[in-house]
């Protein structure tokens, strides 16, 4: 099979989109798919500009979008997958299998700001989708998203749920963290609670910071760990100093993927605030790496709690505080370990790529 990769950002440029695009690929080619990859970046195809994408947003992803609908000697290719497609015109391609992501529609009705933005980009999202319905597959890496297609207009029996998946051998339990915890300067008598991930309003670090300085008040062995950099990281870091918190909560800027596994070893438990997210791969990862987690009470997390992998918490609640201060004095190496063998079971890449292989083989049939 000759399986075409169109997304606007891939590995090692990028994060979620470029993840999942990435090892999902490298299994596909272990497996003999031929796989041509066309991003801004390559590596195979050229196509549309990073940094007018980090500057112009939706600007950016029109001019990639409108350079794949370009792309000559596109018969050539058996199968057609793209990441988040957003077409200004029709599409090139009469059947694909489109994988979304995220919408702009969830994060208008989260009320994201500014609101005519989002609106705007939503408007733009629903005509490009609707436009490849007709011979598209659609996958949905969460059931959030999934409702957001059949709102949009995709008719539910065209769009397979696939959530997105995990390197299980990367991401794995830590046999020494106390030597891990040196190495990052982490003092081995705190109770650490990590966040790794872009610090920007949809994480929301600030209720996540309210919220721990009452933990951090009632436990003050605990400590936050902020790994990763955005738009409000500087925001986060003074609102931090405000409350006192000091040395209460580290942050660490970004941090090289190749040090990312190790991240996850040292801490005790994972913390996410999020108020939209589509299928987050540093949870997955956290989960993988044995850790439980603390999540935000909104649909794409409730497994969470539904499989007993850690606690779901309502931030905006009076009580959130005293609920994680609860939680994070059980015993958490139960937990632990059934989040490694939940993610080693449903989500590992391996498991994953086969369900979207079953996908690309039956467009290249009809094809």
């Amino acid at each position: 099979m000759n399986l075409l990769v169109c997304a606007s950002e891939y590995y090692p440029y990028g994060s979620g989109i470029a993840n999942v695009a990435y090892h999902v690929v490298e299994r596909l080619r272990a497996r003999g798919v031929a796989c041509t990859i066309c991003s801004p970046t390559g590596p195979d195809l050229t196509v549309g500009s990073g940094r007018l994408i980090r500057d112009l947003a939706v600007g950016g992803l029109l001019h990639y979008w409108h350079g794949v609908a370009r792309l000559r000697n596109t018969a050539d290719y058996d199968a057609v997958w793209l990441h988040n497609p957003l077409f200004p015109r029709a599409s090139p391609f009469p059947r694909a299998v489109a994988t979304v992501h995220s919408t702009y529609l969830n994060k208008l009705r989260q009320g994201m700001a500014p609101a005519s933005y989002f609106r705007m980009a939503a408007a733009l999202e629903q005509g490009s989708l609707t436009r490849i319905a007709a011979g598209a597959r659609f996958t949905a890496v969460s059931e959030t998203v999934q409702a957001d297609l059949e709102t949009i207009g995709i008719d539910r029996s065209a769009i397979a749920l696939i959530p997105n998946g995990v390197d299980t051998a990367c991401f794995s339990p830590a046999e020494d963290p106390g030597a891990l915890r040196r190495a990052w300067d982490i003092p081995e008598d705190r109770t650490v609670v990590l966040f790794l991930g872009r610090v920007a309003e949809a994480k929301q670090p600030l209720r996540l910071l309210e919220v721990f300085a009452r933990v951090h008040e009632a436990a003050p062995e605990t400590l936050l760990v902020v790994a990763g950099g955005g738009e409000q990281l500087e925001r986060t870091r003074a609102r931090a100093h405000a409350l006192g918190l000091g040395d209460a909560v580290r942050f660490l800027g970004p941090v090289p993927y190749g040090r990312v596994p190790d991240l996850y070893r040292l801490a005790d438990c994972y913390i996410m605030a999020s108020r939209s997210e589509g299928s987050p791969l540093s949870l997955l990862e956290a989960l993988s790496s044995g850790l439980p987690a603390i999540v935000s009470a909104i649909p794409p997390l409730s497994f969470v709690g539904d499989e007993g992998l850690g606690r779901v918490v309502e931030f905006a609640a009076p009580e959130a505080a005293a609920s994680i201060v609860e939680y994070l004095g059980r015993d958490l190496r139960h937990e632990g370990e059934r989040a490694r063998a939940f993610v080693t079971e449903h989500h590992d890449w391996c498991v994953i790529a086969d369900r979207y292989l079953a996908l690309f083989e039956a467009k290249a049939e009809i094809q």
